[in-house]
């Protein structure tokens, strides 16, 4: 093979190549090596064989078109001829070219899809951990949640969640006291007053009879007092619990109610972002195929013979390349 072409040049009688049955052989010669390749993207010489061998079919272009220019100068009766089956060579070849690259094209595409899933993913994960950190009162930045392993997180939010609930506790308890508390001195007072009544009572009493019948009027109210006080108390306590348990069940609800609100967002945030990755799908097509245009345009050789000339060229090829490669950079952050 001639310059990594799948043909050679010295093989070939141009008068035989440029007629319609000599063409149409070579391409189909040509077809049989591509065919005969078996396509691997699995590995990184799989997938370096798939470029060498499109590279081979741009040079087999390359050759046949210039053995045709070459002899325009002497056929020029026969120059429509030649141009008709050279246009026919670079159509074949290129459809030819794309058809061997597309396993790895494909292969691209895929990897792309994946990698932008697992990303979604990773963020949709990190962003469920934050609300979970949320859900307990804490607000962490999203780059301490994002660095997080698996381990770190579930050990944090196990902690967090302890000391939260405990908090919660902690301060119903110190409510429930306070409640209690009131509820006793104001039951003291009650007391206080009344003990106070029956002291100005018994002074007022005249006789012995009275006094004991005093005595035992109070005592009886004593007794109806205290079992009322008792009432009182349990009362209370069961009116905090109910409202503990409602205030509990509230906050549970609002806590769903913010989780589901939480993830329609997120969810149109994820499909907002999809539709503009599609929409700017067909555009980084169009760049990629203009960038693989820019590398077959440096892979040509040019017959140059002075130095300066050889030295230009290398100058120009380099910068067409740089430019290549700052293409392709640019295309993968669209």
């Amino acid at each position: 093979m001639e310059n990594g072409a799948l043909i050679v040049a010295e093989k070939l009688d141009v008068t035989v190549v440029f007629s319609d049955k000599g063409m149409a052989k070579l391409l189909d010669e040509i077809k049989t090596k591509v065919i005969a390749h078996v396509p691997n993207t699995e590995t990184e010489q799989g997938r370096k064989d798939i470029i060498s061998l499109a590279y081979k079919i741009t040079r087999s272009k390359t050759l046949i078109d210039d053995l045709g220019k070459g002899v325009v100068a002497d056929w020029k009766k026969k120059a429509k001829l030649i141009d008709e089956h050279r246009k026919t060579a670079r159509d074949f070849l290129d459809d030819l070219k794309q058809t061997a690259r597309q396993p790895l094209t494909e292969w691209e595409a895929e990897q792309a899809i994946i990698k932008e899933k697992e990303e979604a993913a990773e963020k949709e994960k990190i962003l469920a951990r934050i609300d979970a950190f949320f859900a307990i009162g804490m607000v962490l930045p999203f780059i301490d949640v994002a660095l997080m392993s698996d381990e770190d997180y579930e050990s944090k939010l196990n902690t967090l969640t302890k000391e939260h609930y405990a908090r919660l506790g902690k301060i119903e308890k110190e409510r429930f006291a306070r409640k209690a508390e009131e509820a006793k001195l104001a039951i003291e007072r009650v007391e206080i007053e009344r003990i106070k009544a029956e002291q100005e009572a018994r002074a007022r009493a005249i006789t012995e009879k009275e006094a004991s019948l005093i005595l035992e009027r109070e005592a009886i109210e004593d007794a109806k007092r205290a079992e009322t006080a008792r009432k009182e108390l349990e009362a209370l306590e069961k009116r905090l619990a109910e409202e503990a348990k409602i205030k509990a069940e509230k906050d549970a609800k609002e806590k769903v109610e913010r989780e589901a609100r939480e993830k329609i967002i997120r969810e149109e945030a994820a499909t907002a972002e999809k539709a503009r990755l599609e929409e700017l799908a067909p555009d980084k097509d169009r760049l990629l195929m203009f960038a693989d245009k820019i590398h077959d345009f440096t892979i040509g050789e040019l017959n140059v013979k002075s130095q300066k000339a050889r030295i230009l060229y290398g100058e120009t090829i380099g910068a067409i390349q740089a430019v290549e490669a700052t293409l392709r950079l640019e295309i993968k952050e669209l």
